[in-house]
């Protein structure tokens, strides 16, 4: 029987030539569930048992890497697959907390995948509060990108709290990866055409946004892409070792969206806004200020709506946020400058362009921290941030509820933070991943998200849109 074989792309085998033991390229998502009423006491126990009986499975979870060539690695399905290999339960120690349960999640996050089975593994873990559970699922970004994990996993779920029945994920047939495209395919002479057509426009993208990063950089221009490795050093920037440190923050998407028809912004705009506040206040409590605009590098995505699910097609932009001040105003007006320009470039670029340029970026940020070559070469951006659209309808498993669901992501060359955002049931959900040694008391950053969105909408609201509170917070503050 001849093997069938499914070649990675040059962007998804891009998480396996950067990856490292002190950088692990998977992604993942901590999603947890309120327990049935009136649930067994083992109701967690029960589900695992259940489930690691399950051996049928379907792509993408069957699939086993092949990198015996690292420039040409290839997926092959896994002949002798086994549930056991890949799901674990445990519990919690009785009385945890909240700040355990994220640093049982950090320690989950810190290895390496093994390459020898599929690349995804599963826990269920009992114990956080009387009738909590979680489940956080990783999964290698070699495989898919934040979005398609999302509609994936949304699949899964049920949108009936009495639907009990459904197969566990990787026993689902119908997945969205195995649907085909509504595309039809073209003949040879068709792809020779598409081929051809597709290189003319990225060699024509990649000309364009050259010829304005050098405008910018004779100081000719200024452009929604920001030119790349011109951003100063921080704290938020430099090489990592392998251990993590996890964080939450949530929004409620009520008020988030009544902010955003007040001042005239998307939630992008909102939430960018308080990050941007946030990480600057973050900066200042461990002592690291900075006191220049921070540059986000943003992942945006390049799928078209009728495109398989599965596989990465995102690129990578940097961009400004707004100069430090502390009028929330004035911030949340230069960011949306900011994006509402670099959505109009995008738009106007080829998606190859968009992507070629990401691996060109990326590629160069990850020979840099190769070589530990950080101390001279200016990073490519401060930070990783994300915004990954999620279901507005309420989720369950085997009758329990999902009540959040916060992504997991990877720290990018050069970067020791890394920020997704994640829309769930009126809620948005901040995933905070950072490598610890480097950036403490990560649980005051996920405060300061929530201090910042408060601020923001009290300043808008406000008669005389905060120029009180402003004046009140600029206060001389007495000597004691």
């Amino acid at each position: 029987m001849v093997e069938k074989r499914r070649y990675l792309s040059l962007a998804d085998n891009g998480f396996l030539i950067t990856e490292t033991e002190d950088s692990p390229k998977h992604i993942a998502g901590l999603l947890i569930f309120e327990k049935p009423k009136d649930a067994d006491p083992d109701v967690v126990e029960n589900l695992y048992k259940k489930w690691v009986t399950v051996d049928t499975v379907y792509p993408p979870y069957n699939l086993k890497l092949n990198a015996s060539n690292p420039l040409t690695p290839y997926w092959t399905e896994d002949e002798d697959f086994k549930a056991s290999n890949h799901l674990e339960f445990f519990t919690m120690p009785e009385g945890s907390t909240r700040e355990a349960l994220y640093k049982k999640v950090s320690d989950l996050h810190e290895p390496l995948t093994d390459q020898s089975i599929p690349l995804w593994r599963c826990y269920l873990i009992d114990g956080i509060g009387k009738d909590r559970f979680a489940l956080y699922f990783r999964i290698h970004h070699c495989m898919m990108d934040g979005i398609s994990g999302g509609k994936i996993t949304e699949q899964s779920l049920a949108t009936n709290v009495k639907d009990l029945d459904r197969p566990p994920f990787w026993a689902m047939e119908d997945n969205l990866y195995n649907r085909k495209s509504s595309r039809a395919k073209p003949k040879l002479l068709g792809r020779l055409i598409n081929a051809a057509t597709t290189n003319a426009k990225t060699a024509y993208g990649l000309s364009r946004i050259s010829t304005q990063l050098c405008l910018e950089a004779v100081g000719l221009t200024t452009n929604a892409i920001s030119l790349p490795f011109t951003s100063s050093k921080s704290a938020l920037t430099g090489p990592v070792n392998n251990q993590r440190a996890f964080t939450t923050a949530s929004l409620p998407m009520a008020r988030v969206n009544h902010l955003q028809k007040i001042a005239r912004n998307t939630l992008n705009h909102i939430a960018l806004t308080c990050l941007d506040g946030a990480l600057h206040r973050y900066l200042e409590h461990i002592g690291r200020p900075l006191e220049e605009p921070l540059t986000i590098t943003m992942p945006v995505s390049l799928r078209r709506e009728d495109a398989k699910v599965g596989g990465n097609q995102i690129g990578l932009v940097a961009t400004k946020l707004a100069p430090q001040t502390d009028d929330p105003i004035i911030r949340l007006r230069e960011i949306g400058v900011s994006l509402q320009n670099i959505r109009n470039q995008i738009d106007t670029s080829p998606a190859s362009s968009i992507q070629a340029f990401s691996l060109v970026t990326n590629g160069v940020s990850q020979l840099v921290e190769s070589a530990s070559a950080s101390q001279f070469v200016p990073p490519l951006s401060h930070t990783i941030v994300s915004n990954v659209p999620g279901p507005k309808k309420t989720l369950y498993v085997e009758g329990a509820r999902l009540l959040e669901w916060y992504p997991v992501s990877t720290l990018g060359p050069g970067h020791r933070l890394n920020v997704t955002m994640f829309s769930y049931d009126g809620q948005l959900h901040f995933g905070l991943i950072a490598a610890s040694a480097y950036l403490p008391d990560l649980n005051v950053l996920g405060d300061y998200i929530y201090d910042a969105f408060e601020e923001l909408e009290a300043v808008v609201q406000s008669p005389d849109m905060g120029a009180s509170l402003l004046a009140e917070k600029r206060k001389p503050k007495a000597v004691a």
